[in-house]
């Protein structure tokens, strides 16, 4: 018996050490997000996402601002760095504004754990994010 404590205490000492990765809560908007997809449908309902390498990131924030390594209202071309307030809609849901109007805005929604963005385009023009981290307070 005088063995137990030891044990006792190295095992709790091995059970503390251990490294915890909690998994990405990828139905929270909060934290980091990567362009994995992108989705420009030709005018014949023929679209289908494809992979892109574009490196396009944003990062929403609990305090309803984000930052991006691109110009998130412009989905055609490649621009500045974009920082930011959004407006939430709904649970899962915002509203980036451009131009400083609400109408001019980039719709934003998490499904199946993705992050999409809609541009309006006269056919679908969709940004789809995978999430790579949560946010970090």
């Amino acid at each position: 018996m005088r063995f137990a404590a030891p044990i006792i205490v190295l095992l709790l000492l091995l059970g503390c050490n251990k490294d915890k990765t909690d998994p990405i809560d990828t139905d929270r908007l909060e934290g980091k997000w990567v362009l994995a997809e992108v989705l420009f449908d030709p005018g014949d309902g023929s679209g289908e996402f494809t992979p892109s390498d574009a490196g396009f990131s944003i990062t929403l924030r609990a305090d309803n601002t984000f930052e991006a390594n691109y110009n998130i209202c412009r989905v055609f071309e490649e621009g500045d760095r974009m920082d930011g307030e959004f407006t939430r809609i709904a649970a899962g849901e915002i509203l980036i504004a451009c131009s400083g109007q609400l109408t001019n805005g980039i719709q934003g929604r998490i499904e199946d754990g993705r992050l999409l963005f809609y541009y309006p385009c006269i056919e679908p023009c969709i940004y789809r994010f995978v999430k790579v981290s949560d946010a970090t307070e």
